[in-house]
């Protein structure tokens, strides 16, 4: 059953959030909430609410989703996992319906934003963690600089920060078309300074590195393969000359995790994959297309990708997510996701994996789709690679390492133990 919409309420909660305001700046138009029963339109005008009224006639955009995910999107403050937001919602059947890519790509944040604000006014405020500042300041000593690095025939030159003195290497990756800012606050964590040296870098294309000289990007889509992040991968980490570093990366760079212990276990101490996947599900309809093509709006992948921060993260982390992915060159994520989408599946190269010999971890935060899907997500991995360890990361997302530095920091540092532990024990045995 569907909680009873206070419209007043919703009307006074839509007007005065200045967020929703700003994200839907300069467009004019109506929106439908098509709660079953309990529809209504907003008019916007110029990005500020007008009128909020019962459904009535013809509407511009509409947020729809079955009867059964509004029962539960509405029923408590804390969303269960797949409620929290428009995008991870889809996979509920919830839509923004609309002129696309006219006007859904451009103004999807505030669309998303919509949903938040109501959501909340009925249901009640999204306990968040508290955020008093950077939480790391006083040890956030991390240096950086540049290495001419090549790979596949091609030299660039490479970003990379370095922070910690323990006595364990490990890589940082960051999620698709990102970069090493991502990584900012653990690099900053004194418990992680402790047990390792930790090396964020940018990949070419990425961040501060740029694209290579010697190829002529702006007249071609950027189009990596698996090979491509591998050989990077392994060329960075010759450049930097680490023995057997430990690799972690988060979501593109939890894929990349496993296809490493895959293709290049020799390389590597140990994998561990945030929010990587055994293979991708099917999703009908989508494509990556939508993020290369100058019609689209290049806001609308960092706002899709905000929707999936976790609920709870501090607002000033979760919207560092999203400002990393606005400072992005437009085609690189999209280049990144096909690798994440296609390039990616255990089920071509899995059976390579040895998690007996080398440790591979398969962790996904709660609010990460990987935490649920039995089929493909990190039950997956740990079914069919023996050996493999899954973990869930409770009450964190697909960003976690920067949308919640101090609950994934507090998550991630018991399980890196674990890890260590691992390590130490077959190179002793061996």
């Amino acid at each position: 059953m569907i909680p009873a919409i206070d419209l007043e309420q919703v009307a006074s909660a839509i007007r005065s959030d200045k967020e929703l305001a700003y994200k839907l700046r300069d467009w004019t138009g109506t929106v439908r909430v098509d709660v079953p029963g309990q529809a209504f339109d907003v008019e916007i005008e110029g990005g500020a609410a007008g009128t909020i009224r019962p459904a009535d006639g013809d509407a511009d955009v509409t947020i729809t989703a079955p009867e059964a995910f509004w029962a539960t999107a509405l029923a408590a403050p804390t969303p269960p996992p797949g409620h929290e937001s428009l995008t991870v919602a889809m996979t509920h059947g919830a839509k923004v319906v609309g002129p696309f890519p006219e006007v859904v790509p451009a103004w999807y944040g505030g669309f998303e934003r919509l949903y938040k604000v109501v959501r909340e006014a009925v249901a009640g405020p999204t306990p968040r963690a508290a955020y008093d500042g950077n939480p790391f300041k006083d040890t956030d000593t991390a240096v950086g600089r540049y290495h001419y690095i090549s790979a596949g025939g091609v030299e660039a030159r490479v970003y990379v920060e370095q922070a910690g003195t323990g006595p364990i290497p490990l890589m940082l990756q960051a999620t698709a078309g990102a970069d090493s800012r991502q990584y900012r606050h653990l690099l900053a964590d004194p418990a992680m300074q402790e047990r390792f040296t930790m090396y964020a870098y940018d990949l070419p294309y990425h961040g501060r590195s740029g694209a290579p000289t010697s190829v002529r990007w702006w007249e071609q889509a950027f189009l990596p393969t698996r090979d491509w992040f591998i050989d990077w991968t392994v060329a960075i980490a010759d450049a930097l000359g680490l023995e057997q570093p430990f690799f972690m990366g988060c979501s593109v760079g939890g894929q990349l995790a496993l296809d490493l212990a895959a293709e290049r276990p020799d390389r590597f101490g140990a994998f561990i994959a945030l929010n990587g996947w055994y293979a991708m599900p099917p999703i009908e309809g989508f494509t990556n297309e939508a993020f290369r093509t100058p019609a689209i709006s290049d806001n609308y992948g960092p706002s899709l990708n905000f929707g999936a921060t976790a609920p709870g993260a501090p607002e000033p982390t979760a919207h560092e997510a999203y400002w990393v992915y606005r400072t992005g060159f437009p085609g690189v994520y999209a280049g990144d996701n096909d690798y994440f989408m296609t390039g990616h599946d255990l089920r071509v190269n899995g059976h390579k994996i040895d998690a007996h010999a080398k440790p591979v971890y398969a962790i996904a935060g709660e609010y990460d789709l990987a935490a649920h899907d039995t089929e493909y997500g990190v039950a997956a991995i740990e079914r069919n690679v023996p050996g493999a360890v899954a973990v869930t990361l409770e009450g964190l997302g697909h960003f976690a390492p920067c949308d919640d530095p101090i609950g994934f920091s507090r998550a991630i540092v018991p399980v890196l133990d674990e890890v260590i532990a691992k390590t130490n024990a077959i190179v002793a045995t061996a």
